[in-house]
Order: C-alpha cells, then sequence, then structure tokens
C-alpha cells in the first residue's frame, strides 16, 4: 500500500474511533494540508495492527502501547503528532531538514522536501503552521508507564500494580501525554523498553518533557545501598542477583538526564517488601535516595528506607496532575500531603525536585470554578459498617480494648463513609472505669482492600465518667461529614462549651475550627447580679462549603450585642478562620458591669 493513497489517513482515524478501517478508494492529488497532516509510519493492516515504519520503528514518535492509543480520540492524534514532528523538522536549516526527514522521521514530507527548493521548502512549511492548532505549540509530552504485578521466585504479587498504572497512564493521556504502557517485563525487556523510551525523548529535541512511572518491587543493594528496579524474573537469593535481575535507578537517571530534555518526571512507587538476602540478617527495606540531575524529578511513593502501601500513591498523585492551575512541582507536594494525612503520617513520600523549567501539567491558570469534592456515602449501619469494624477489630459489632495504661474500653462501630476504592470508620469506645478522671474516646481508622492505611486512635476524648465526647453528625456544612464534639466544664456556677468541628475527608480527619457555643453565668448570678446567657448556633452557608457562620445570640436578661461570626476556609493551615472573635468569659464582665462597680 503506498503511503500517498486518499483513504489511507481517513482509514486510520476511522479505525481508532470507530472500529476496522476504512479500505482506500484511489489516489489523488494530495494538498499542502494533506502533508502536513501525514502520520508516522506505514497505514495500519485490516486487523488494526501497525506494521514498522523502518527497523527502528519503536523509537520513533509515532509508536504508542496499542491499547493506550485506542483510547485516544484518533483526530488528535493523527493531526498533532504529525504536525508536531513537522513544525519540528521545519526549523533546521538547509539539506539536514531533508536528511532527518529521510532518515528519522520517514514520511512522505521528505519527497517534496527532497525536490523541491529552500522556497518551496519556506512555504511548505509556513503552510503547516498556519493550519496548527493553538495546542500544538506546547512541548513535546512522552509517558512510559510501567506495571510489574506477577513475580517469579520469592517476591510477593503487587496486586495492585495493574490499577496504579492505569490511573496514572489515564492522567498523562488527559493532559496531552503520548503515553506507552508496558507491563510485566523481564530484566532484559525492561531494559529494552526504558532504552527505546529514552531514544525517543531524546530525538524529540529541547523541548520535550519525559515522564516515568514504575510500579513493582525494588530494593537496594544491603552493602552499597544502590537502589534497583527488578524484572518480574527476578529471583533473589544472594545480594549479588539483583545486578543480575535488575537495572540500576542511577543508572537510568543518568541516560535521562543526558537527553537535555526540558523536564524529566521519574516516579518510582516501588517501595515493596523484599526477602533477606543470604548472609545478612535481614533485608533492607525500601529504596535508598537516588539525587535528581537538572531540570528532573524524583518521586518515592513513600520516604527512603521505608515500605509504601499498595493502592494510596498512585490515585493521589493522578488526581493532583490533572488539577489546573498548579506547577508540576506543587502537585507532588499536595500529593506528598495528601498521602501523609490519608495514612496519619504512616507513609510520607519523598520527592528531590531540581526543575528549572517552569511546567504544568494541566492549565496553569487556576479554574474560575471549585472544583466538586470527591463523592461518598455516609455507612450508619449494614454489612459495609460491619466489615470495616471486623477489619480493625476483629469482631463484627463490639470488641474489648485494652490501652497501654492498663485500661479496658468497650468499643462500638459509630459510622463510617465511604469513598471511592476505602472506607473511613469511626468508632467510639467507652471506658469500663467510672471514675471522673476517666475518660472514654473516639477513633478512626482508614481501611483500602481489607488493608488499614492510617489510624487514629485518639480522635477526640470525653469529659470523663467513662463516657466517650458527646458528638452530633453533620452533612451538609462542609464537603464531608463533620463531627461535631462537644466539649466544657462548669466551674463555681459558670458554664463554658465548644464544639471542635473534625472533618471526615479522604485525606484523613482534619480539625476545621473550634467554636464557642455557650456562655452561661446563671449558676454564678448571686444578690443582685443578673445571669448572662450567649448561644451560639453554628449554620452551614448557602453559596460555599469554605464558610459556615455562627449565629451569637445573648437569650438572658442582661443583653450584649448578638453577631453573625464567618468563618472562612484559610488553604494554608486547613483551618476555618472567624471574622471576628468571642473574648473568653465575656458574659462574666457584662453581668458584673450590668450593676455597675461595687466600690462606687
Amino acid at each position: 500500500m503506498v503511503p500517498g493513497r486518499a483513504g489511507w489517513r481517513l482509514g486510520r482515524v476511522a479505525h481508532l474511533q470507530r472500529g476496522p478501517p476504512l479500505r482506500p478508494r484511489g489516489r489523488r492529488r494530495r494538498s499542502v494540508a494533506d502533508h502536513c497532516r501525514a502520520p508516522v509510519g506505514h497505514p495500519p493492516d485490516l486487523d488494526g495492527r501497525w506494521r514498522p515504519a523502518g527497523p527502528d520503528h519503536r523509537d520513533l514518535p509515532g509508536h504508542t502501547d496499542r491499547a493506550v492509543r485506542r483510547s485516544l480520540t484518533g483526530t488528535a492524534v493523527a493531526s498533532r503528532r504529525g504536525l508536531t514532528i513537522r513544525l519540528a523538522s521545519s526549523r533546521v536549516g538547509g539539506s539536514d531538514v531533508a536528511k532527518r526527514l529521510k532518515h528519522f522521521w520517514r514520511t512522505i514530507l521528505a519527497r517534496p522536501v527532497l525536490a523541491r527548493n529552500n522556497l518551496a521548502r519556506t512555504v511548505l512549511a509556513c503552510a503547516c503552521l498556519l493550519l496548527l492548532p493553538a495546542a500544538a505549540f506546547a512541548e513535546t509530552r512522552l509517558g512510559l508507564v510501567i506495571s510489574q504485578t506477577n513475580y517469579s521466585g520469592d517476591l510477593s504479587r503487587v496486586g495492585s500494580a495493574s490499577q496504579e498504572a492505569d490511573a496514572i497512564a489515564s492522567a498523562l493521556i488527559d493532559t496531552g501525554f503520548d503515553v506507552t504502557r508496558a507491563h510485566d517485563l523481564s530484566k532484559r525487556d525492561l531494559a529494552t523498553t526504558l532504552n527505546a523510551f529514552r531514544r525517543k525523548v531524546d530525538m524529540a529535541g529541547p523541548d520535550a518533557v519525559a515522564f516515568v512511572y514504575y510500579t513493582g518491587h525494588g530494593a537496594q543493594h544491603p552493602e552499597s545501598g544502590d537502589s534497583y528496579l527488578l524484572g518480574v524474573d527476578a529471583e533473589l537469593v544472594a545480594a549479588s542477583d539483583l545486578a543480575f535481575y535488575g537495572l540500576d535507578m542511577q543508572t537510568q537517571r543518568d541516560g535521562f538526564a543526558a537527553t537535555g530534555a526540558r523536564a524529566v518526571f521519574m516516579v518510582f512507587d516501588a517501595c515493596r517488601n523484599v526477602p533477606g538476602f543470604s548472609g545478612y540478617k535481614a533485608a533492607v527495606k525500601g529504596l535508598s535516595r537516588v539525587e535528581a540531575k537538572p531540570d528532573m524529578l524524583i518521586a518515592y511513593a513513600t520516604g527512603l528506607d521505608d515500605v509504601a502501601k499498595e493502592g494510596v500513591y498512585a490515585p493521589v498523585l493522578a488526581e493532583e496532575i490533572r488539577r489546573p492551575g498548579q506547577k508540576a512541582e506543587d502537585a507532588f507536594a499536595a500529593a506528598q500531603r495528601r498521602v501523609a494525612g490519608r495514612t496519619n503520617r504512616s507513609q510520607l513520600p519523598w520527592t528531590n525536585n531540581l526543575l528549572y523549567n517552569e511546567f504544568c501539567f494541566a492549565a496553569c491558570e487556576k479554574p474560575a470554578v471549585t472544583e466538586r469534592p470527591e463523592p461518598f456515602e455516609l455507612v450508619m449501619s449494614g454489612t459495609e459498617l460491619d466489615r470495616a469494624f471486623n477489619t480493625v477489630y476483629g469482631k463484627s459489632d463490639k470488641a474489648v480494648v485494652k490501652n497501654d495504661d492498663g485500661e479496658t474500653f468497650d468499643v462500638s462501630p459509630a459510622f463510617a463513609v465511604q469513598f471511592d476504592d476505602y472506607i473511613a470508620l469511626v468508632s467510639k469506645a467507652q471506658n469500663r472505669e467510672d471514675a471522673h478522671v476517666s475518660a472514654g474516646y473516639v477513633a478512626a481508622h482508614y481501611i483500602k482492600d481489607g488493608e488499614i492505611i492510617g489510624e487514629w486512635p485518639n480522635l477526640g476524648f470525653g469529659n470523663g465518667f467513662g463516657m466517650p465526647p458527646d458528638y452530633s453528625l453533620r452533612t451538609g456544612l462542609l464537603n464531608y461529614p463533620t463531627m461535631m464534639v462537644q466539649a466544657g466544664y462548669t466551674a463555681q456556677g459558670y458554664t463554658a462549651s465548644l464544639q471542635t468541628l473534625i472533618e471526615i475527608t479522604p485525606d484523613g480527619p482534619k480539625v476545621r475550627a473550634d467554636v464557642e457555643t455557650l456562655e452561661d453565668t446563671s449558676g454564678a448570678a448571686y444578690d443582685d447580679l443578673q445571669p448572662c446567657i450567649l448561644e451560639g448556633t453554628i449554620q452551614a452557608s448557602r453559596t460555599s462549603s469554605d464558610v459556615f457562620y455562627v449565629d451569637y445570640r445573648y437569650t438572658g436578661p442582661i443583653k450584649g450585642e448578638d453577631r453573625k461570626v464567618e468563618y472562612r476556609l484559610d488553604p494554608e493551615t486547613g483551618k476555618y478562620i472567624p471574622d471576628f472573635v468571642i473574648e473568653p468569659e465575656t458574659c462574666i464582665g457584662l453581668m458584673f458591669d450590668a450593676v455597675g462597680d461595687p466600690a462606687e
């Protein structure tokens, strides 16, 4: 089949969008627009497979994993990739253009360039520029996503690797990356895949942005500290097996640094448990530090020398990649904070950033409309609540727990919040000792795939007598279900109480505010003193979950100035800050002011 046939481009687009490609319908004279649109490589066979454009076709910009290619829109892939290549070629002067087209790109554009003079070459390049969409002027974005699931030998199966990789690949595609997806590679195939992708980045030029994501097993040498990515054929017995079955991460880093790309991201979700080696008492946990080179960012799913939980880091990072209005380094920092919060700091991702060129995965401009929160379902009873409680306590409805001080607690489920792929359980515990100083508590545990990924054993305490804290549960006040935990005291007839707002978010429970809700001097009023009562009612905003109000009113004989206080979310601290602060013991002062100074 000759690449110049009229139905060739149309057939490719139809195959990507709707199924089998259309058959070519004959020849026609090709226009300048056709030359600009011509994709790389030969047309697909009728069964949808792509035939090589040359002996090194896997290194060319047109090569993409078949499964990922099918998820893209055919027109955008065909036109954007072709135009980007032509634009890069047209920037080179003289015969260099023809050489690159002939020997590297192998497109039909080589023929007219070879056959025409400099003027024709200039006219053709300008015509292609006029046809470019705005997005084609952006940098070339290339992604490689590798998942390693089924290992041989004593290495455990990484069950979540494929789902983790799919989440990252999808986010990269959504933000304009040409993604190559690979799965379950031996050491040899892993090396081949990484080398081919590195060459692809190198040939894309200085405007390229490369993103490498690896999820699977990784390990560090117990003596040298060098870290390795392991092929699925790895059988680790001696420490020397690491070099035989793995690729050292330092060499991979140096290779991508040598490409001179505008930005390189290397993300390793590979901090898993591996068995110990012969001659060593125990395995070395996690990965060692691999320093980024200039214009590079290296990220680990958890801290150095630590082990990551499966399925926690990748979904959060994918969300941050898609989020508009933030730079790339800020996306990784946000993922770092969220994973730390979601796991109660039991998993602390590590990032080494040496990026010097500004880059945003999505648009750098912040969206005008606030994004909707992650969907959730409040679970007050039923199978899901029982299953979550059983995961934590080994019982389905009630459990007995002893703390380090020897106190015994009866624990029962309170409620749960079901998020997309994990659940947050809140339980309450009553102290069997009913003394004044013995308090119950509430606790929270976040559970994913039957494993506890984060726990908050002391989320709140009661006021004594063995009881857990009193609380009410509200939805619609903030983004997620919010516990209104009651606290307070009575002393010499004076009563004060406040409510602590704890929001059960996807990234862990967050203490949002401490709100004074009652001040009452009724028990302290004597002789001519009149009681002062100040009550605060918490109210939701009708327009934004970043704001709520407290309506303060004086309901006793002594009156003060009623006031509606606005609490607004501070993005830096995560706390809601009031625009006016009610001073402590305001009512006591008003009560004595009402009768004047006794000395007068």
